[in-house]
């Protein structure tokens, strides 16, 4: 379900780069990720079958985020899916930073 609002959801110190985690807005699940010097957030559970992409891998040189069960990939800009099995693409937020805070938010 989208967002309504933009929600503070963690700090920048707590996201390393190259990394990810698990947070939550508005009772959503959401996988935010940082490389670089960009933030990304996507619905944290598999289109595919129930379980969290953050129990999965993080490809920051093609970012991309991989299902732990079955192996899908899904874009972290798009959503989209980039290997199968997963067939539906992934909800995508737009992330905000102000100050050290990070928000997550509807897409415009």
């Amino acid at each position: 379900m989208p967002l309504t609002t933009f929600t503070r959801v963690a700090s920048v110190n707590e996201l390393k780069d190259r990394s990810m985690m698990s947070v939550s807005a508005e009772g959503e699940v959401i996988l935010l990720a940082r490389i670089d010097d960009n933030y990304f957030a996507i619905n944290n559970v598999c289109t595919h079958f129930f379980t969290y992409l953050t129990d999965g891998e993080l490809y920051p040189d093609t970012c991309e985020v991989q299902c732990p069960l079955h192996d899908s990939r899904f874009h972290l800009e798009t959503g989209e899916v980039s290997e199968p099995p997963a067939d539906v693409p992934e909800e995508v937020y737009a992330v905000k930073i102000e100050g050290d805070d990070i928000l997550v938010g509807p897409q415009e």
